[in-house]
């Protein structure tokens, strides 16, 4: 038997291991030359702790605001100025812009393939979507152009959560929201946790705190995320009281209650509270 399929991980449990999708693994390694795998005798890709080790790197450079193309680079000479990252982001988000402008539905699709080909859903989300969302949020005269851009983008990810959940064996993971504003960032955190292998389910935005504890029973799930939108007081004491009720551990982010233990807050970005469920979930240590 080789030594990488005695030491190593396959793609998928690396990827449950990193929180990084296989599609942008493969990428990493034939686009950029970055995390270079193991092979196998019959060809199969193996990674090793070190690979783990090399992922926080790319990912830590990521978060600072770096392009994947400059990362290879950054790992072996990080630069004198860390805080002078490249444009490219920009250049993405006016892309998208442009096209969400001119209603175009198929260069929109296009952009957010390549994007997240190329990047972990976390970053792409807070360097890339984020920005295009808030600056249409902040023109009243581009109201359309928000609604088309959020609709189709939403129909996206939850085109690609439902692809990959048709073969989702992890462990169970019940994702929630208590408005429709807040519905783009749980899906997107679906999408990132779907790529790590979880197994999970979201039902709208229409589920009460009762009812996600009947359904965590039901369906026999291992955690709760609850991605909150400011809310009334009532509301907010609802959610409060759901860490109590629940009898699975119950992690929150948003407008985080603030009775809510330390453990189980997730705090922006979107990649770090990927990484800090992932961690407490047994992964990524």
């Amino acid at each position: 038997m080789n030594i990488a399929e005695t030491t190593g991980y396959p793609i998928r449990e690396f990827a449950r291991l990193t929180g990084v999708n296989p599609v942008t693994l493969r990428a990493w390694e034939r686009r950029y030359g970055i995390i270079q795998p193991l092979r196998t005798p019959k060809g199969h890709r193996y990674y090793t702790d070190d690979h783990v080790d090399q992922v926080k790197s790319i990912l830590y450079w990521l978060d600072q605001g770096y392009p994947i193309r400059q990362v290879k680079l950054l790992l072996n000479e990080p630069p004198a100025d860390p805080a002078r990252a490249s444009d490219d982001w920009e250049q993405l988000q006016n892309r998208q812009l442009s096209a969400a402008r001119d209603l175009n539905s198929r260069a929109l699709d296009d952009e957010w393939s390549n994007g997240l080909a190329s990047y972990p859903m976390g970053v792409y989300y807070e360097r890339c979507l984020l920005p295009v969302l808030d600056t249409l949020r902040q023109s009243p005269d581009e109201a359309l152009i928000l609604h088309a851009f959020s609709h189709l983008l939403q129909r996206k990810l939850t085109q690609l959560v439902q692809l990959q959940q048709k073969h989702a064996e992890g462990p169970g993971l019940l994702m929630c929201t208590n408005d429709q504003q807040a519905e783009l960032h749980i899906l997107a955190a679906s999408y990132a946790l779907g790529a790590a292998g979880f197994r999970l389910e979201y039902f709208g935005v229409n589920l009460n705190p009762d009812d996600v504890r009947i359904v965590s029973d039901r369906l026999d799930f291992s955690w709760v995320w609850a991605h909150i939108h400011p809310s009334n007081s009532d509301e907010q004491q609802q959610w409060q009281a759901l860490s109590d009720k629940c009898r699975v551990p119950v992690y929150f982010s948003g407008a985080i209650p603030k009775t809510t233990a330390e453990d189980y807050v997730l705090k922006p970005p979107m990649n770090k509270q990927i990484q800090t469920f992932i961690t407490h979930a047994g992964g990524f240590a």
